[in-house]
């Protein structure tokens, strides 16, 4: 029997240690500027699909949730969303080059209205870091290359993979990258300069830069030539997001600036061509 244990603890030791190993050279062909390269990639490559999003923003210091069905064509931009949950119902219409490129608005309430309404306005905007034209992928994808550039593409010096996980049923795996030298910095606005433009032109937050200069500054636009206002040099701090193994999407992304998570997207019941 003495022996027979022997043997038998022998057998397992050896197959623990296949395992281990067998394991850890599969993490070890996980590598993360392939890994990051291909989601850009596989981004950039999709124009339409189908979800239902999930977000919770932190505004004015408190995570703000909400969620909608969306349909989504990239290029040329066009976008159906109709809302879930407790404020369910309104649906948003918006086809570039249509309507005179304004959303088009149903509220499914009383008093029925049909809307129209830019979408850079206060009204689209209220309660939301980003306007419709930031929803899906696409924003994403720009924001890992202009991150990618900063770091002069050392991903192994600022982004790990975590490991495998799965989530909603889907196989994915977790990266997390990281921006030690995040940082307000001062800028001096240029004539008809808004945050939004500021923001698209850098691919940084603006609502990020409005809750900064909230003392000076009002609204999106609510800036003057020459002005100095305060402004993230990178999009945030820290980014941990789960790529789906399948269609190599991030379905889940979670954002954090200097004080802690700021944002969190989720891309449920992702449908692709």
């Amino acid at each position: 029997m003495r022996i027979l244990r022997v043997i038998l603890f022998s057998i397992f030791t050896v197959a623990a240690t296949l395992s281990f190993n067998s394991s850890s050279g599969e993490k070890e062909k996980l590598k993360v500027n392939e890994v990051i390269e291909k989601t850009i990639a596989t981004i950039k490559a999709t124009n339409t699909l189908s979800f239902t999003f999930t977000k919770s923003e932190r505004i004015k210091g408190k995570m703000e949730g909400g969620s909608s069905e969306i349909k989504l064509e990239n290029n040329p931009f066009k976008l159906y969303l109709k809302t879930l949950g407790a404020d369910g119902g309104k649906e948003l219409l918006f086809a570039t080059g249509a309507n005179g490129n304004k959303a088009v608005v149903k509220p499914n309430s009383f008093p029925y209205v049909t809307l129209k309404l830019d979408p850079f306005g206060s009204l689209l905007r209220e309660k939301q870091h980003h306007t419709i034209f930031e929803i899906g992928f696409t924003y994403f994808g720009k924001i890992m290359t202009a991150y990618s550039q900063k770091i002069n593409y050392k991903y192994k010096d600022f982004c790990t993979i975590d490991g495998e996980v799965e989530w909603q049923g889907r196989k994915c795996i977790s990266v997390t990258c990281n921006y030690p030298s995040f940082a307000y910095v001062k800028y001096k606005v240029k004539k008809d300069e808004t945050l939004t433009s500021i923001a698209k032109r850098l691919l940084i937050s603006d609502y990020m830069m409005l809750e900064k200069n909230s003392a000076t500054v009002d609204d999106y636009d609510d800036l003057d030539e020459n002005e100095e206002i305060m402004i993230p040099n990178l999009y945030c701090k820290k980014i941990t997001f789960y790529v789906d193994k399948e269609k190599y999407l991030p379905i889940r992304q979670l954002i954090y600036d200097d004080i802690g998570l700021f944002e969190e997207y989720q891309y449920l019941k992702l449908v692709t061509p």
